[in-house]
């Protein structure tokens, strides 16, 4: 005879975590769109960036900004969903900028591993 577990409560608690990623998206003039990113950006946090410069891209017409001035870790596959939004944007022919901060630890590693967004940086 099998048993079942338990059940899951009907009611999920939300848990924020002081690393956790916060994306953020606004649109500042028609057609424009700036992307928010704070927290760490890694192997667990990189897929939702990657899904919302998906969206983001589809539904933008002239600029795309990927702010990553509230990043306080980047790795490598972080660094990857940020080249992807990049590659997708300009493939579609909108202008891309990547915000970063000029003493923050994103733009240490983008000189490390330069991507193929390197022409888009803006320290800010």
């Amino acid at each position: 005879m099998t048993t079942c577990p338990p059940a899951l409560p009907a009611v999920a608690a939300t848990v924020e975590l002081p690393d956790a990623l916060r994306l953020t998206t606004h649109r500042p003039a028609p057609g424009v769109a700036v992307v928010e990113v704070a927290g760490d950006l890694d192997l667990a946090t990189a897929p939702r960036l990657r899904e919302l410069l998906d969206l983001t891209a589809l539904s933008t017409r002239t600029h795309l900004v990927i702010d990553l001035r509230g990043v306080q870790f980047l790795s490598a596959t972080g660094l990857a969903a940020v080249e992807h939004g990049y590659l997708l944007a300009t493939g579609r022919g909108i202008a891309c900028t990547v915000r970063v901060s000029p003493d923050g630890g994103a733009l240490r590693l983008i000189r490390l591993l330069p991507p193929r967004f390197a022409e888009a940086l803006e320290a800010a």
